[in-house]
């Protein structure tokens, strides 16, 4: 018999992305197993009463969100996007990589995005060599373009299937400037900030529970820990998310946005 209760939330941990806009939402990485994420929505209940005590009007102020998880990865470039861009963190280059190929399989669609895996770390796209589908040389521009998506990560769309069977693979030979290092650097009398996009995301038996905040930043305290050699645990990173209203939506979808496929019959 198919159980009658729904909106059961069973334990199964949580993913958390942080961007400017849904469309380039990005991961922040790991979360411990034994670390449980919380999200509290808050707001002032206001009772106006007459002269009589009977009420004559109910409302609520000040709605907001706070979030608690606790990050494994600590990225920090991902990390400032939290933080709404109180660090400069910028990506030092390495040395350089030529003659990389890839090969993109048989089957591929026109129009579809193939992004290559070695990324230049000042986000320009890749020093093509060479295109090819078997012997034939690929011409850019009618058999080819390079293209990034959402996040600034290049790769190649194909656009004509002329000169390159999509029963062929394509073999891209390219050079690329990893990053060696990243550099972060903080601090100044003033520092203008700007909100981001959060999402939270559970998963649990194929149906999503997903919260989003149009407009949240990190509070102002960021905890770095350097575990001794012995502890159990790598470095983890506690951080605290306070979302705000976001005035450029339309009123009553200005704080977040729910999505359960948990709770439905």
């Amino acid at each position: 018999m198919e159980s009658k209760y729904v909106g059961v939330h069973l334990p199964a941990g949580c993913t958390v992305s942080v961007g400017d806009s849904v469309a380039d939402l990005q991961d922040v990485g790991v979360l411990p197993i034994d670390t449980d994420s919380n999200l509290e929505i808050t707001y002032d209940k206001i009772n106006i009463q007459g002269s009589k005590k009977e009420t004559v009007l109910n409302y609520v102020k000040n709605m907001a969100a706070k979030a608690t998880t606790e990050l494994y990865q600590i990225r920090m470039d991902v990390i400032n996007k939290l933080t709404g861009g109180v660090m400069t963190v910028t990506p030092v280059a390495g040395d350089p990589v030529v003659g990389v190929v890839q090969s993109i399989a048989a089957g591929w669609s026109i129009g579809r995005l193939y992004l290559l895996s070695g990324q230049n770390s000042n986000g320009t796209k890749q020093t093509l060599a060479s295109v090819k589908s078997g012997a034939t040389v690929l011409v850019s521009g009618t058999d080819y373009v390079q293209g990034s998506d959402a996040s600034g990560k290049w790769g190649i769309i194909m656009i004509s299937d002329a000169d390159a069977p999509t029963g062929t693979a394509i073999d891209v030979t390219y050079g690329y400037t990893p990053a060696a290092s990243m550099s972060v650097q903080m601090g100044a009398p003033v520092v203008e900030i700007t909100p981001r996009i959060v999402r939270f995301l559970k998963m649990q038996d194929g149906k999503k529970y997903q919260v989003t905040l149009y407009s949240a930043l990190l509070d102002g305290s960021l905890k770095l820990s350097f575990p001794g050699a012995d502890a159990d645990k790598p470095a983890s990173l506690p951080v605290t998310i306070s979302g705000m209203l976001d005035p450029d939506r339309a009123e009553g979808s200005q704080l977040l946005d729910i999505v359960d496929e948990i709770g439905v019959e």
